[in-house]
């Protein structure tokens, strides 16, 4: 599984942004390889996408295919555009609705202990705590070998689930055999509503 991870500085005028959203998501979603997708906006209106596809070539291609449907250029210019792997995906407990998200940035080029030390916590020890979260609908791991960076997107039901998130991966103690001089946490982090979601 692969992940694109776009942002945007504002997210396009329109009249209808109802429709708009339906209309993104009919159209991503008729791509070939196409296996999710969720839409964010934060506060100031800046937006994020993150869409999972089945392939990488359909991940990559995901952006010319819907040129093409929509008959014109990107409504929005991209402030990045990131193909990912999908690392791992974390069920939580919670069935939605999807109203809230927190996105984690590690930017990279990560070192190789740090890297080593991230992924293995994440999957060994984060994860089925993030479990446990009530409010917790979805996590995913996206991993990127050649910029060696992560980014992680939690999607719940609440702003307050966001908290349970937060405090459930920070209670998390260190263990013995986990360097504290590594684990330094995410570069960024960026809290948003959800306006779609479909998988």
């Amino acid at each position: 599984m692969y992940a694109r991870l776009q942002t945007t500085a504002s997210r396009p005028e329109t009249d209808d942004p109802d429709k708009m959203i339906r209309m993104l998501t009919e159209m991503i979603s008729a791509h070939p390889g196409y296996a999710g997708l969720v839409l964010l906006e934060s506060d100031d209106q800046a937006g994020t996408l993150l869409t999972l596809w089945h392939t990488r070539e359909d991940a990559e291609l995901a952006s010319e295919r819907s040129r093409a449907a929509a008959g014109r250029p990107r409504p929005v210019e991209l402030l990045t555009d990131d193909v990912y792997e999908v690392e791992e995906q974390v069920s939580g407990p919670a069935t939605g609705p999807a109203g809230h998200a927190l996105v984690a940035y590690f930017d990279g080029p990560m070192s190789p202990e740090r890297a080593a030390l991230a992924r293995r916590r994440g999957r060994d020890r984060i994860s089925p705590a993030l479990r446990q979260v009530p409010g917790l609908i979805r996590t995913w791991v996206l991993w990127h070998p050649d910029a060696v960076k992560m980014a992680i997107v939690h999607l719940t039901t609440s702003p307050g689930a966001i908290q349970d998130v937060v405090t459930a991966v920070t209670s998390v103690p260190i263990g013995e055999d986990e360097d504290a001089a590594l684990l330094t946490g995410p570069d960024r982090v960026g809290r948003h509503r959800v306006l779609a979601f479909a998988d």
